[in-house]
Parts: structure tokens; C-alpha cells; sequence
């Protein structure tokens, strides 16, 4: 069986992470969000068809013509219209029966499987904030309907986003939204009316809409493998690490602190007296000293001068609230620090406070505080 994998988007919700690297291209644990689903598919396709966009040079490079044994052929999506665009330019290149998956959810082999014992089929999961997907309507097992963020949900499925399909998919245009794109589910509303489509109750699904919720995926992800050590880090005995960790080829810890569900990329710097606590530090990125980096992500090739804090709790205790898309977003997250764009530079004693997004290739002046 063939697996098409949308991987066109530009994330916008996700900056200032995305600016400089494709949403599939987040790090979680370590790898790619895309990395993780080419994993699950091992074995199971025969062929991976990969629909890139934004920033598409990344991917081809990273992965190249094949994955684990696994062909993989790159579709090029110009203008990102939607799900509904994007599966249509790899039509030429599918035959009868294949995977849909959307590149930036992680998903289970298990669930995968279970999806392909159908001829049809469409993976849904329970969720407790339904309005922000897809809500599906189910009856005996069967897809019934598909009502994309509605205000008053009549159910908690939300739409996993991913499908066993056939060509007839095809033969049904979806229409043009009020954000000017076609959305997959339109087509899929109508081959569900036609034909028997069968709705598995997701097992293991996650999702990444907002740049804190890597910080949750990350910890999932590192309480079912525990703590991933390269062989090539270099750490020093005065170094103190508490499972589960991820640390990435060629990266350095001296003398440091670091607790759970942390990540440090490679080729990474962690050095005297810096604390790193639930964050997710990019490759080539230096924290070199007298620094505390708490619920943060963190993006490549930054330096920090010594003594730079980053907050990640609010006086009155409340969740803390960010700007995404220029509306103020409630993250929902009681600590949460700040997500940092690549190449950005801070001087000595700076301070950053919660909730903070930091655009790639910024300079935070020392002595400087950061909200």
C-alpha cells in the first residue's frame, strides 16, 4: 500500500519556530515530527509520497529518496490551498487503495493497522476542546458526518487526520472556504455518504497546533522510549541528568543540571551552573553559563550570555497567555517560559519572561528584559 503524507504547510500558528524550518521539521525527541510517522510506516508501505511546500528543500534533504528501505517520492504543493489542493497533486502517482496521513500529527503503527483492515477508513479520537477540529459523527461504527470547528459541538470525535482512501476520493472537488482554501474533509463527506467508511477510535494520536504543545508531545513521546543518550555526547561526571532525556550526537554538558523531559539537540552546549528543566534545545545552540531555562523550546544556533533567566511562571499563578497570529492566545499552561527562534543572541543577565516569542536572528541587549 502507498502512504501520501501532507507535509505542505507553513505552520503559522507555530512561529516563530516555523519561520526558518517546515512544521514537520520540529524536533520531538530529538527528530522530526515527520521522522517519527516514517517510522510507523516501516513495513507498511510500500511507497511513501510526500506533498512538500514550504521551505520543501529541507525535507528532501533531510530524508532524501528513501526512508528505512522505503521509496520515497517528493510532490511539490506551489501554493499551499488547503488538504483538499494538496492531495490532489500526487493523484497521478496513486493507484487504487492508499494511506492519507497528515504530516505534522504523530501517530501509532497500531492505529495505522487497525485503519488498513478497511477498505475505507477514517482514524477519530476523543478530545475535550472538540471546537478547534474537525468533529466527527459516528453511528455503529460508521462515519456518518464531518463539521469543521463548530462553535456548539454535538460530539467529542475530533478528526484525527488520517484516511484509508481510494480513488473515488477523487471525483469529488471540494469547495473553496473563507480562508480561500479546499479542505480534504469536503470530499471525504461525500464518499462517506456513497460507501461504508469505517471510524477506529485513535489508540495513540497527538497533536501540535500552538509551539508549547511540543513541549507536551516531547514529554509523551519520552515516557514510552525513556531517555535516548548518544553514544557520541560528552558529558562530565559532575553533570547531573534525571530520566527521561534525549541528548543529541556531539553535544556537551559540564557541570550542568538537567530534568525531565528535556532534549538537547546536537552539537549542543550546556556548561557551568545553567539548569534546563522540560524544554527542547535545538542543535548547535549554546547556554554556556549561570543560565536557567525552564518549559521552553528553544531554536538552533542560539547563544545565550551568562546569566540569562527565562521565567516561566506568572505572580498570580494563572495560565499564561501569548501572541499568536496577533491575538493574545491563552496556552493553558500554568509555566510555560518562551519559544525562541533560530540564531537569536542575549547578552549577560537577561531576563525573559513567561510566554515570550522571540523571532529568529534577534539580539536582546544585556541587562535587558524580554516580555
Amino acid at each position: 500500500m502507498q502512504a501520501l503524507i501532507l507535509a505542505a504547510g507553513k505552520g503559522e500558528r507555530l512561529r516563530p519556530l516555523t519561520e526558518t524550518r517546515p512544521k514537520v521539521m520540529l524536533p520531538v525527541a530529538n527528530k522530526p515530527i515527520l521522522q517519527h510517522n516514517l517510522e510507523q510506516l516501516s513495513g507498511i508501505a510500500e511507497e511513501i509520497i510526500i506533498v512538500v511546500g514550504y521551505k520543501a528543500g529541507t525535507i528532501r534533504k533531510h530524508f532524501g529518496s528513501s526512508f528505512g528501505g522505503t521509496k520515497i517520492r517528493y510532490v511539490t504543493q506551489t501554493e499551499q490551498l488547503g488538504t483538499g489542493h494538496a492531495i490532489r497533486q500526487a493523484e497521478k502517482f496513486l493507484r487504487d487503495r492508499f494511506l492519507v496521513l497528515m504530516g505534522d500529527n504523530l501517530y501509532s503503527r497500531h492505529d495505522i493497522e487497525l485503519c488498513m483492515h478497511h477498505d475505507l477508513c477514517i482514524l477519530v479520537k476523543p478530545v475535550e476542546n472538540p471546537s478547534i477540529f474537525g468533529v466527527c459523527m459516528v453511528s455503529n461504527g460508521l462515519l456518518t458526518d464531518i463539521v469543521e470547528k463548530p462553535k456548539t459541538p454535538v460530539s467529542k470525535l475530533a478528526n484525527a487526520g488520517l484516511y484509508v482512501l481510494d480513488k473515488r476520493i477523487f471525483e469529488h472537488k471540494p469547495n473553496l472556504t473563507a480562508r480561500g482554501e479546499y479542505e480534504i474533509v469536503d470530499s471525504i463527506k461525500e464518499v462517506c455518504r456513497l460507501a461504508p467508511m469505517h471510524a477506529i477510535e485513535a489508540a495513540d494520536f497527538d497533536y501540535i497546533t500552538y509551539p508549547w504543545d511540543l513541549l507536551r508531545v516531547n514529554e509523551s513521546v519520552l515516557k514510552k522510549s525513556g531517555s535516548v543518550i548518544d553514544k557520541g555526547a560528552k558529558i562530565s561526571k559532575d553533570t547531573r541528568i534525571s530520566d527521561p532525556v534525549a541528548i543529541g550526537k556531539g553535544a556537551e554538558l559540564k557541570n550542568c543540571v538537567i530534568r525531565p523531559y528535556t532534549c538537547i539537540g546536537d552539537s549542543a552546549v550546556i556548561g557551568n551552573f545553567v539548569e534546563i528543566k522540560n524544554s527542547i534545545i535545538m542543535e548547535n545552540t549554546k547556554i554556556p553559563h549561570l543560565s536557567y531555562v525552564g518549559d521552553s523550546v528553544i531554536g538552533s544556533n542560539c547563544n545565550f550570555g551568562a546569566g540569562t533567566k527565562i521565567a516561566n511562571l506568572r505572580f498570580d499563578d494563572k495560565p499564561v497567555k501569548t501572541r499568536v497570529k496577533g491575538r493574545v492566545v491563552d496556552s493553558g499552561m500554568r509555566k510555560l517560559g518562551c519559544m525562541m527562534g533560530d540564531n537569536v543572541k542575549t547578552g549577560i543577565n537577561v531576563s525573559i519572561m513567561p510566554g515570550a516569542m522571540i523571532p529568529p536572528g534577534s539580539y536582546i541587549n544585556p541587562g535587558s528584559v524580554f516580555k
